[in-house]
C-alpha cells in the first residue's frame, strides 16, 4: 500500500483535503526510510495524519485542542484536554493524537539499530 492509500483508509478527512500532498511531503521529509523499511509507507501516513490532526483538526491552530482528552461531557458539551504542549513532550507530541500514537507503536516495534542484544 502507498501512504495515500493508507491515509484514505484511516483518515478520510485528510484524504479529501486539498493539502494532503503537502502533509505527505512534510511527513516524508521527517521519516527515515531505512529505519522503517517495509513499514515506511505506514510511518509516513501516520505522521501525515498526525500533522493534519494537530493543525487542521485544531482549526489551523495547533495550540487549541491538542492533547489527550482528559474528560468529556455530553449534555453540557464540555471537553478537557490533558496538560502538555507539543514542544514540551519528549517524543515531539506524538502522543497527542491517535495517529501519533500509532506511529509511536510502529517505532517501538522496530528493532533498534546498533544495539547489541547479546
Amino acid at each position: 500500500m502507498t501512504a495515500l492509500e493508507i491515509i484514505g483508509a484511516i483518515c478520510p478527512a485528510l484524504a479529501k483535503s486539498e493539502s494532503v500532498g503537502a502533509f505527505v511531503k512534510m511527513a516524508e521529509e521527517n521519516t527515515n526510510r531505512k529505519f522503517f523499511g517495509k513499514q515506511y509507507a505506514y510511518a509516513v501516513a501516520y505522521r501525515a495524519c498526525h500533522l493534519f490532526s494537530v493543525t487542521e483538526g485544531a482549526g489551523g491552530n495547533a495550540s487549541i485542542g491538542v492533547g489527550q482528552v482528559a474528560s468529556m461531557s455530553e449534555g453540557g458539551q464540555s471537553i478537557s484536554f490533558a496538560v502538555g504542549g507539543l514542544s514540551s513532550n519528549a517524543d515531539g507530541g506524538l502522543e497527542t493524537t491517535k495517529y501519533g500514537r500509532m506511529l509511536l507503536g510502529l517505532i517501538k516495534s522496530r528493532p533498534r539499530m546498533g544495539v547489541n542484544t547479546a
